[in-house]
This record gives C-alpha cells, structure tokens and sequence, in this order.
C-alpha cells in the first residue's frame, strides 16, 4: 500500500485524543484541541517528511497549540456577569475598555509614554526608539518594561 498522509494521520487520531484529554482535562475542551492540531497538520502536510515519525510530529504540534492557548487565555479580561441581570453590549464594553486603557496610559511619565508609542505601538525597532529619544538600549528597555508593568497593574485593577 502507498503511503498517504491522511490515512497516517487517521491512525494517530486515538493517541492524540488521549493526550488531548490529558492536557485539558476536559473531553469539550480536548475535542478542540484535536480539531485544531488536524487542521493544522492538514494545513502544514507540506512540512512533514514521509517516513518520520508522524505521531511525535503531531504530538509535539498538540502540545504547542494547548500551550498557546493557555497563554492567550491568561491575557484576555473575562467579565462576569451577576446572575444575567446585568447586560453589557459589545460597544459599550469597548468604550469602557477604551477609557480604562486611556487613563492608564495618561498615568504614565512622559518618557513612558514616548518609548510606549513608538515601541509598542507604532511597532519602530527598540535602535530606532533609542535614537530618537537620544537614549540608549538599555534605558529603552527599562522604561518600556517599567511602563508595561505599571500598565499591567492599572488594569489588572
């Protein structure tokens, strides 16, 4: 029988939804997770080598993808709501959102802010930040880390 990859990849499927569940610890949640690493595998065939080791292939990719989401999952605000008595439309939301970054942001030093937009914002390399605040590397990356701590904490808040 020639080799095909989808066929390979079917065979891993039981495995990978073992070690799906083992990681999430939810049968939902592990569902995903599998859904998502057959995607990308489908979406990457061209990358693999015919004749390695698909199931670490795949194994390794599951676990990159549950990690991934674990670590945006730690970056996004959940709101709760009281019992549903309280609604909050998605504008609304994004206003109140907006304004609490807005102040935030006008709570830093002048100097925080000025590495903050062009490092963080406008996306400028830090070199380029450094120049054109005539500062150094170093002081770019002191005030860029003192200013996200503080952003963080003002909207951990």
């Amino acid at each position: 029988m020639a080799y095909s990859f989808e066929h390979e990849l079917i065979r891993c499927m039981p495995n990978l939804q073992r070690y799906a569940c083992k990681l999430t610890r939810d049968a939902n949640a592990a569902e995903d997770l599998l859904q998502d690493c057959l995607a990308r595998a489908l979406s990457r065939q061209h990358r693999f080598e015919p004749g390695t080791n698909m199931q670490a292939w795949l194994t390794t990719m599951l676990k990159n993808l549950h990690f991934n989401n674990l670590q945006r999952d730690r970056h996004v605000t959940k709101v709760e709501l009281w019992d549903g008595a309280m609604s909050v439309d998605a504008a609304q939301m994004s206003r109140l959102v907006f304004r609490d970054v807005d102040r935030a942001f006008s709570s830093l030093t002048p100097s925080q802010r000025k590495v903050v937009k062009l490092v963080a914002i406008e996306g400028r390399p830090y070199q380029e930040a450094a120049e054109t605040l005539n500062v150094s590397i170093g002081t770019i990356r002191s005030r860029l880390c003192r200013a996200r701590e503080r952003l963080n904490n003002l909207m951990a808040a």
